[in-house]
């Protein structure tokens, strides 16, 4: 099977003529990082198909001018990327495209960069917004009702971990009902953060203000008043948004 596309080979290495850039000797600084520049360019361009194996570490660092050690540890962060998937023994192979990898990976980011519980709402304004406009165009019956469920077991819960589930699994089925799965994606991507603002918020005001945003939701969505179902997910997160800032220091 061909797995080099639009470039010439030479001792199983790529020669430029065609996307990305050549594999020229590289100057000696940041290696590792230009080395995995470098190959992450040539991945993303389809030089390498998905399951095809990267040249050995000795020609692939002799052809950029650094050595086995800076490759391999290339590799490595390559993998924690899920670029590639890298075995004991084996020549590292490019993994095909997994949304899992980037949902854990900037999910982690997350939960542990230098950024405040705020940001995160300013950020699900304009994403959730957009997402139940779409919603309410194209939500079948049967998601309308297991928003209705989900809105029925937060009412429900009888623990603070069961409401901040049922108020999850509200918006995810949200972005499930529009059709487009990077919605899902995106949404799933920033789940554990957004946990970290609901299990603030809903212990702080109880469910009750969660609960009448869902229904107000809901009720725009069933309806398929798009305007309505904006404004409606704008008051819902603009009421956590004050509810967050109330717990501030």
């Amino acid at each position: 099977m061909e797995v080099m596309k639009s470039m010439a080979i030479t001792e199983g290495l790529p020669v430029a003529t065609g996307p990305g850039r050549a594999m020229q000797p590289l100057k000696r600084v940041g290696l590792v990082r230009e080395v995995v520049d470098r190959l992450r360019e040539q991945i993303l361009a389809g030089v390498y198909e998905s399951g095809a194996a990267i040249p050995p570490e000795g020609r692939l660092g002799e052809s950029l001018g650094v050595s086995r050690t800076v490759v391999r540890e290339a590799m490595r962060i390559l993998g924690a990327q899920g670029l590639v998937e890298v075995s004991q023994g084996k020549r590292p192979r490019v993994r095909p495209a997994d949304p899992q990898t980037v949902v854990e990976t900037f999910g982690t980011y997350l939960q542990r960069g230098d950024h405040t519980l705020l940001d995160l709402i300013e950020v699900r304004l304009p994403l959730e917004t957009a997402m139940v406009a779409l919603a309410a165009e194209r939500a079948t019956a049967a998601q309308l009702a297991e928003m209705e469920k989900s809105i029925d077991e937060m009412a429900g819960a009888t623990s603070l971990p069961k409401r901040v589930e049922a108020d999850a699994r509200f918006h995810e089925l949200l972005a499930e009902s529009t059709g487009n799965p990077l919605f899902s994606l995106l949404l799933t991507t920033v789940s554990g953060a957004m946990r970290r603002s609901r299990n603030q918020t809903i212990s702080k005001t109880g469910a009750d203000r969660a609960l009448k945003g869902h229904s107000a939701i809901l009720a725009a969505v069933r309806a398929k008043d798009s305007d309505a179902a904006r404004r409606a997910m704008l008051e819902h997160l603009r009421m956590a948004e004050e509810d967050l800032q109330d717990t501030q220091p």
